[in-house]
């Protein structure tokens, strides 16, 4: 069409030339001139009411946008417990088999030489401890006079070390280890301390690319999607080294959360329909939920209000269905708007693709949850929101792709439901492993309160959340059992205080300044491993994290800067999981640490995200 137009206009340019030439010379060109300038404008004028038609009707099919961040993070780990040398070396040369010599006749320790002549002083202070020595002292004390006479007459004031000796060397001879064995084992690793150490990634680049998709077919029927790369600068895998983090292990509810390759996953895909009962409006919604950057993370992201469900206890991709309802009341002085939303997700498919559909002995369905979110606005200012979740038969875990440093696999001779035998694979080729439920291990409850609002262009919020448990099984995963993990958190209840502030525009920079802080307590559980943190979700902390940022614009909201500090201080272990004890970080022992756990953490990063 607007080809057309500069064709037409293009005509009428020649026939006024041809005029002008044809003219005689007492003919107004001035006139003429301004009858083209007219002309143009006309022509313009149609033009632009041509594209704008044309946009208006391409986005009423569709509507796209794009944010694009590129971020810096420098990240440095204090004080990380880990296991120790003497442990560490234990474990290599035990997983290898190369611990033990047992061909060699003239050495009556049977132990590696070389790791005796390292590690004797660390392993003669191990069994000093009360309980390893009591541990043997019970051993001894089973043995009849025969075998204690053997060790008495070859070794003397020895004996009991000499037996300490072989009872180990007989348990770390090769890979396998028999139920009373492994007991051994835990109890000699708990009374092995762990060592502290420093752990710095100075330097890590990532781009984040989303793409918005809305469609509306009319004023009942749209569509709302996402597609999202989060792609760390290098990396061309989406399978992690398992740290003891969700973030670790490629699943459904953090595939598109954790820097991976520059894989598009499809974040959000879900379709409304909407009407209206008398003065209460009220939607329906199926499909891939909008379940991640839920209120008050807009604040720190610098934008919309992101998802429906809280934060404070839900980051985590998942597919379900909404059922929601809007009324808006007007009182004489002030205006109130409320909302109402039953939710159901499922976090996991039972049947479809795993072990479990023609296996008598599994003990694994779909784990489904349920949900309430209620709001109330007044005055358009403040706001009052509440969250409530129930999950149903949680599992003890979900299905993912990781490398594990190594696995444990479990054999039940007497087919009475428990493992008679532990066998260890080191995995020192990296190889990737599919990793499934075993078996349910109990529901969970959540809930929390938010409270915020604006006063003086600063806008604040204050959130509460608790947490407790309802343990009823146990995880029939071998490495779980093997590393003390099998059991759901304690039903003791667990608390979460999340609060933050943000400053109106500064002067002259029109830049906001924000401040957050949260803490947990020791059986604080929540499902935000979907939250976009590098380090771990900050809201799942068990101890307290401080955060500050600044927004600088550029171009608006449109192109900003955000320069921030994030600081960890964890309390306890397993943040964020349901599955296994916590323990106080100044207690881990070797036996805790096999996969290095994290006490303090000082994150700085900057970004630059560009959004339209």
């Amino acid at each position: 069409m607007k080809k057309f137009l500069v064709a037409l206009l293009a005509v009428f340019l020649m026939a006024g030339f041809s005029f002008a030439a044809d003219a005689p010379d007492d003919v107004d060109l001035q006139k003429l001139r301004k009858q083209i300038q007219e002309l143009q404008q006309q022509v313009d004028m149609m033009s632009d009411f041509v594209n704008k038609n044309t946009r208006h009707t391409a986005q009423d099919t569709l509507n796209l946008s794009v944010e694009l961040r590129t971020r810096l993070d420098s990240i440095q780990y204090k004080d990380l417990r880990r296991m120790p040398a003497f442990g560490d070396d234990m474990m290599q040369l035990w997983m290898s088999e190369s611990l033990i010599d047992a061909n060699d006749s003239n050495d009556p320790d049977r132990w590696n030489d070389d790791f005796m002549e390292i590690y004797q002083a660390d392993f003669g202070s191990l069994m000093q401890k009360p309980e390893v020595s009591a541990m043997i002292g019970d051993a001894w004390n089973n043995l009849d006079s025969s075998q204690q006479s053997y060790y008495t007459d070859n070794f003397g004031p020895q004996a009991q070390q000499m037996f300490a000796s072989d009872m180990f060397a007989d348990m770390l001879g090769d890979r396998s280890l028999s139920e009373n064995e492994l007991k051994a084992i835990k109890k000699a690793f708990k009374n092995m301390p762990s060592e502290k150490a420093d752990s710095n990634n100075d330097t890590m680049f990532t781009n984040k690319l989303r793409i918005r998709l809305n469609s509306k077919v009319n004023e009942h029927v749209s569509f709302s999607g996402r597609l999202t790369m989060y792609k760390a600068f290098g990396e061309s895998t989406d399978i992690r080294f398992y740290n003891g983090n969700f973030n670790s292990m490629h699943l459904d509810g953090n595939s598109a959360q954790v820097p991976t390759d520059d894989t598009v996953h499809v974040e959000r895909a879900i379709f409304v329909y909407k009407n209206r009962i008398s003065s209460v409006d009220w939607h329906i919604s199926f499909g891939r939920r909008p379940s991640t950057y839920g209120t008050p993370m807009e604040l720190r992201e610098n934008s919309v209000l992101g998802g429906s469900p809280l934060p404070h206890i839900i980051q985590w991709n998942f597919d379900g269905a909404s059922l929601g309802f809007n009324h808006e009341k007007y009182f004489d002085t002030w205006d109130l708007s409320s909302m109402l939303k039953f939710c159901y997700g499922q976090g996991f498919e039972g049947q479809w693709g795993t072990a479990n559909p023609f296996n008598a002995q599994a003990d694994v369905n779909d784990v489904n949850m349920f949900g309430i979110i209620a709001n109330l606005v007044v005055n358009g200012k403040y706001e009052l929101w509440y969250n409530w979740a129930h999950a149903y038969g949680v599992t003890d875990g979900f299905t993912g792709l990781v490398a594990m440093p190594f696995t444990v696999h479990g054999t039940d001779y007497t087919l009475d439901g428990s493992y008679d035998e532990y066998t260890l694979e080191p995995n020192y080729s990296g190889y990737t492993s599919r990793f499934e439920p075993t078996s349910e291990i109990g529901d969970l409850d959540m809930q929390t309160l938010l409270l915020k609002g604006e006063n003086f262009g600063f806008k604040w919020f204050v959130s509460g959340a608790m947490s407790k448990t309802d343990p009823s099984g146990k995880s029939k995963n071998a490495m779980f059992q093997f590393m003390d993990q099998d059991t759901m958190v304690d039903d003791t209840p667990g608390y979460s205080f999340w609060t933050g502030i943000q400053t109106p525009e500064l002067p002259y920079t029109k830049g906001k300044l924000g401040f957050e802080y949260n803490h947990g307590s020791k059986y604080w559980t929540s499902m935000t491993a979907g939250e976009d943190a590098i380090v771990g979700s900050k809201v799942a902390t068990r101890g307290d994290v401080y955060e500050a940022y600044y927004h600088q614009p550029v171009a608006g909201d449109n192109f900003f800067l955000t320069l921030g500090y994030i600081h960890y201080d964890y309390d306890y272990t397993n943040s964020g999981s349901p599955i296994g004890q916590p323990v106080k970080i100044e207690d881990a022992t070797a036996f805790n640490t096999m996969v290095p756990v994290v006490d303090k953490v000082d994150q700085w990063y900057v970004s630059a995200t560009y959004r339209y």
